[in-house]
């Protein structure tokens, strides 16, 4: 019965490892740029899809840049590159997070399994007792009827002696 859990565990959680995404983990954010020109407001809306790597990568040129800016000591080139820090900053934030939510997912579907395994587990095993205690009755069963069945062919066969011997003396 152990064994039969491990390989059903075994075989739930290859089967739950062999399921990943292939694609580079993506999150989506939005970026929203608001332009007034002539009393009339264009608002623009992008949503992209980054990898972590590429959050990363954003983040760490964004930083290299506003250090660029601060020690060039160009206050508005400065500002701009405090502006890209900071979203490429939330950006970071963002994916990290919804990689976690990704991997959180992953470990409840995994605990999920488990349970489910040990449930189907412990109903295999409750199959199992029933069937051994349903042969042992049918067993026994069995075991009465030819008892039964040989006392009275032993019966038969004691009563087919007497009548032989009985006509034997009439003789």
């Amino acid at each position: 019965m152990k064994k039969l859990f491990v390989l059903v565990a075994i075989a739930s959680l290859s089967f739950a490892t062999s399921c990943k995404n292939e694609k580079d983990n993506a999150v989506e954010t939005e970026t929203t740029v608001d332009s007034i020109t002539n009393d009339s407001a264009t608002v623009v809306t992008t949503t992209t899809t980054i990898t972590e790597s590429e959050a990363k990568a954003k983040l760490d040129k964004a930083k290299a840049d506003l250090d660029a800016a601060k020690a060039r000591g160009d206050k508005a080139a400065t500002e701009a590159a405090q502006k890209a820090y900071d979203d490429a900053e939330k950006a970071w934030n963002d994916t990290k997070a919804a990689l976690k939510n990704a991997a959180d997912n992953v470990e409840q579907g995994v605990k999920n399994t488990v349970d489910n395994v040990d449930a189907k587990a412990d109903k295999a095993k409750e199959d199992i007792n029933k069937a051994a205690k349903d042969a042992k009755q049918d067993v026994e069963n069995a075991a009465k009827d030819v008892k039964a069945e040989a006392k009275e062919a032993g019966e038969k066969a004691k009563e087919g002696y007497n009548n032989a011997l009985d006509k034997m003396k009439t003789k």
